[in-house]
């Protein structure tokens, strides 16, 4: 197990954004092969992500709720990337489609930041990978944003895996 059962129990939100990050990032990875759909498929994985939230309540069985502070972290961290596409996109819309997908990587990244104290460690691992892919294709206009958003996929997909296979379900209990 890469999360510590201890750890989970600490941030209990961890196997529910395992469950929302695999199929947001599946969908990512998808759009980096149909680049006319991108954004649709990213509105696919995120309703894709809730259902799997939704439906996926055996996957935190036994863990507690989480606290007070975890809850208006996560809250907070939606409410800013919110805010922060409401304030960037007028901005970088008229700089062409790469710098648009580019940033989207960017304030995606940059949102799961404020996430930490709801998640940990996973998500500052995530963070930190998603915004140097979205650097890197910045800084290096040779880095096709296909292949920016491919990896950002794959990111949000491995690091979810491993959310996800932190829950309780795994740990032998069942």
């Amino acid at each position: 197990m890469l999360i510590p059962a201890s750890y989970v129990r600490a941030f209990p939100l961890i196997p529910g954004g395992g469950l929302f990050f695999m199929p947001v990032g599946v969908c990512v990875v998808i759009g980096a092969f149909a680049p006319r759909w991108r954004m649709t498929l990213v509105w696919i994985g995120f309703a894709l992500g809730i259902a799997t939230i939704t439906l996926g309540g055996k996957y935190y069985r036994d863990l507690p709720p989480p606290s007070v502070v975890q809850v208006a972290f996560f809250a907070a961290a939606i409410a800013a990337e919110i805010l922060a596409f409401r304030l960037v996109m007028p901005r970088v819309r008229p700089l062409g489609e790469r710098p648009m997908l580019v940033a989207t990587l960017a304030i995606v990244g940059a949102h799961f930041l404020v996430m930490i104290p709801s998640f940990g460690a996973p998500i500052f691992v995530l963070a930190l990978l998603c915004l140097a892919n979205a650097g890197a294709a910045w800084r290096a206009p040779a880095y096709p944003i296909s292949a920016a958003w491919f990896v950002d996929g794959l990111f949000k997909t491995a690091v979810g895996l491993a959310m996800w296979l932190a829950s309780p379900v795994f740990a032998g209990k069942y």
